[in-house]
């Protein structure tokens, strides 16, 4: 997963704190950059088409069949007519050079400047490559889309008869087609954006939108061109942890549900050069892992920590715990996007959206350490001791008071005695400070903050159990009954 490396501001309600909030430094000074272009004009952005170039190539096993290449490239281009049009300005062509042909039955990701130069003025390129099985056909179709530079996940179709493979290769061509909108928040409603997609504005041939449905997973970024207008170098970044559902048709746009782990994933305003964009994340349904990791150290997994599910009707589902690598597995949900939560003795460390059926781990950094972990156990072995004391402390002062209405003077003096003999508020506080030099310094702000106001709540603990004030009063009452005996 691409993120932008920076520092991150903690949030008042935890999503992904810590590690996991706001990029304020290294995301505000991207943002800020100082520029005198302009980004995408809207009023193009509704009415530019798709440029779209499809190669496609059948393997050594399917050509011999005379008419089926024939058949694919007729039904396309009717379908790409009958829908598509003037949203894209298509083209289709049948893969003769052997490169063009290893790329559309093998799939692979061609560097930027590996491309041949004519494809660049396209728009969107896809690859398309059926391939002869012994049950059948195999359909396999990638995008590159050039406006983001990004390659899209294979998307793959198994047919048994060969008079399916037009349709279902036209099918595939839209399931690998990653639509692009512009991003415009609402006024203050953070759950929801407006998106624009491109050439919204162009005739449609029906009411429905040929390429974005309800439910369509949208991954926001940040496109930032240089003076001339294209992209600059290092110029997409993703908007971190952060996703768009499509809810409904909203004014030549789509509302969408924004799903984020961060404060403020979109600017109010637009920047100069710099324009929030979404893309469709066409990915197959299916489970996806999730790596938690320490800030400081990649390597460093987060091993046996809870992982919870946040259902529907706000309550939590255990799905298990990380294992060695800090790895779980997110089964896919009802929706798009999932909600999980990273816990260790209770307390929430990370809360982040996942999508389903991500291709690669999703790595969240997690401002936890080694030096925290041993800061609870340390806490957690004081507040046992104390709570062992408070209670031997309350059965004993009880007794005390039993006696003394007894008139049994001399053996509460007695028993007072041993009452003293308990650790006292100081006693524990000396072994907190002692505790706290075994700590070494975290090397992360907020860790050491974490651990500091670890050590501070278990002190307030001890004045709040182990209050002096009642063991004084009760040994006046003693002193009194043992000079009245």
């Amino acid at each position: 997963m691409t993120t932008l490396t920076a520092q991150f501001e903690r949030r008042r309600e935890p999503k992904l704190f810590g590690a996991l909030a706001l990029m304020a430094f290294g995301w505000g000074v991207w943002l800020a950059s100082p520029n005198t272009g302009h980004g995408a004009d809207m009023g193009d952005w509704k009415l530019s088409p798709y440029k779209v170039h499809v190669a496609f190539a059948l393997d050594d096993l399917a050509r011999p069949e005379p008419t089926l290449a024939g058949a694919i490239a007729k039904n396309i281009n009717e379908r790409v007519e009958a829908l598509l049009v003037p949203l894209w300005q298509f083209e289709l062509v049948e893969a003769a050079d052997p490169p063009t042909r290893r790329q559309c039955l093998h799939m692979e990701e061609i560097a930027w400047d590996k491309l041949p130069t004519e494809l660049k003025s396209f728009d969107k390129l896809l690859w398309l490559g059926v391939e002869s099985r012994p049950a059948g056909f195999v359909l396999t179709c990638r995008e590159f889309d050039i406006y983001t530079h990004r390659w899209g996940p294979p998307h793959q179709q198994v047919v048994q008869q060969a008079s399916f493979l037009p349709e279902a290769a036209f099918h595939l061509l839209l399931q690998a087609f990653s639509p692009i909108a512009m991003v415009e928040p609402l006024p203050n409603d953070d759950k929801h954006v407006r998106l624009v997609f491109r050439g919204s504005k162009l005739p449609k041939q029906t009411t429905d939108d040929a390429l974005v449905t309800p439910g369509e997973l949208l991954r926001p970024l940040l496109r930032r061109t240089d003076r001339s207008g294209k992209l600059a170098a290092n110029g997409i970044v993703e908007v971190p942890y952060t996703y768009l559902v499509t809810a409904a048709p909203k004014e030549e746009g789509w509302l969408a549900d924004v799903y984020t782990g961060t404060r403020r994933p979109f600017a109010a305003e637009r920047r100069a050069r710099i324009d929030q964009i979404a893309v469709a994340e066409r990915m197959a349904p299916g489970p996806t892992d999730v790596r938690f990791h320490a800030r400081i150290d990649k390597k460093q997994g987060l091993a046996n920590y809870q992982v919870f599910l946040l259902q529907e009707d706000g309550t939590e589902k255990q799905l298990g715990l990380t294992d060695r690598d800090g790895v779980i597995s997110v089964p896919p949900g009802p929706k798009p996007i999932s909600t999980i939560m990273l816990r260790s003795d209770a307390q929430l460390l990370a809360k982040a959206p996942i999508p389903a059926g991500a291709p690669a781990a999703i790595e969240i950094p997690v401002a936890d350490s080694l030096a925290r972990l041993r800061a609870q156990a340390e806490a957690q072995v004081v507040r046992e001791q104390l709570v062992d004391v408070v209670a031997r402390r309350n059965l004993m002062m009880a007794r005390i008071k039993a006696l003394l209405k007894k008139g049994k003077g001399k053996d509460a003096a007695d028993l007072m005695e041993q009452l003293d003999a308990l650790p006292s508020a100081s006693v524990f506080n000396r072994n907190i400070d002692i505790a706290a030099k075994r700590i070494p310094a975290g090397k992360d702000p907020s860790v050491q903050k974490s651990i500091d106001r670890l050590f501070t709540n278990t002190r307030e603990l001890l004045g709040k159990f182990l209050n002096n004030r009642p063991i004084i009063d009760l040994q006046n009452e003693v002193n009194a009954a043992s000079r009245g005996g």
